[in-house]
């Protein structure tokens, strides 16, 4: 008769290999720990850094193009800035130039599409027939504004006075840039008085502003006839050209006689150059 072996010795030789060892082996076996689970947070630590390398690189770039793009008077003085405010037009154009009006409304940058011809101030003031003189500066882009565009000649004071032909107490500032120079706004407003006669203040406008929350009246007087270019009610603009220099009613020559009245018309007078240079921005 044949003698079965028993269970034991009939086993595979793997397996008996693994019985003998699971025998010797003193400890527990270590759990097997899936791969995607043990390299986790490695895997999100490398993930973040890679995301935060990309959005830094992204905000560069962005940092980048903004500073190439921005336009070349954004770093200009605003000395600078008025005086390419002003440049001429050439003529015989096969197409129109660019354009760009600024919010005074008399201002107008035009650029030909073969090239650009600038004015310094000086030859500006001399093209629109003012004297001008660095009694101040002008910004073209203030919400208060001086009465000309550029510094002028400063003339005749605010109060008491000795001299023949005028008034001893003299309630506003003689400007004097010379006959027709352009008189603008010195601030938002509106028209409240407007009058081309030959009375004491001759041809003469009357313009309402708030101001820092008060009513201020601004008077702009002696004007040409004919030049003014508002009437009453009309709103106009800080910077917006409202007549001329001219010489009429008591004028003992061309100038600009320039008031300022706080609370309205009938309000207080005070010294307009003295308040110029405080609300100028």
């Amino acid at each position: 008769r044949v003698r079965r072996a028993p269970a034991s010795e009939r086993l595979a030789p793997a397996a008996r290999a693994r019985a003998a060892g699971s025998s010797t082996s003193p400890g527990p076996r270590a759990a097997r720990v899936p791969a995607s689970k043990a390299a986790a947070p490695g895997g999100r630590v490398r993930k973040l850094a890679t995301t935060g390398f990309t959005v830094a690189a992204m905000a560069f770039v962005a940092l980048m193009a903004i500073s190439t793009s921005l336009p070349a008077e954004a770093l200009l003085s605003s000395a600078d800035v008025q005086a390419a405010a002003y440049t001429a037009k050439s003529s015989g154009q096969s197409e129109p130039a660019q354009t760009l009006t600024m919010d005074g409304g008399t201002d107008t940058i035009s650029v030909q599409r073969d090239g650009y011809k600038s004015q310094t101030i000086a030859e500006v003031a001399a093209a629109s027939g003012i004297r001008m003189e660095s009694t101040f500066t002008n910004n073209p882009n203030g919400t208060v504004q001086w009465p000309f565009s550029v510094g002028v000649h400063i003339g005749d004071h605010f109060g008491a006075r000795d001299c023949a032909g005028c008034s001893s107490n003299h309630r506003g500032q003689d400007f004097n840039p010379g006959i027709g120079a352009p008189i603008q706004s010195i601030a938002d407003g509106v028209v409240s008085y407007a009058q081309d006669g030959e009375g004491s203040l001759g041809v003469h406008m009357i313009i309402d502003h708030m101001i820092d929350g008060k009513l201020v009246s601004s008077v702009y007087a002696h004007m040409i006839h004919g030049s003014m270019l508002f009437k009453e009610g009309d709103v106009v603009k800080v910077g917006q050209v409202i007549g001329q220099v001219g010489n009429t009613g008591m004028s003992t020559g061309p100038h600009l006689h320039f008031e300022i009245r706080i609370g309205g018309q009938n309000g207080t007078h005070v010294d307009p150059l003295v308040w110029l240079y405080a609300n100028t921005n």
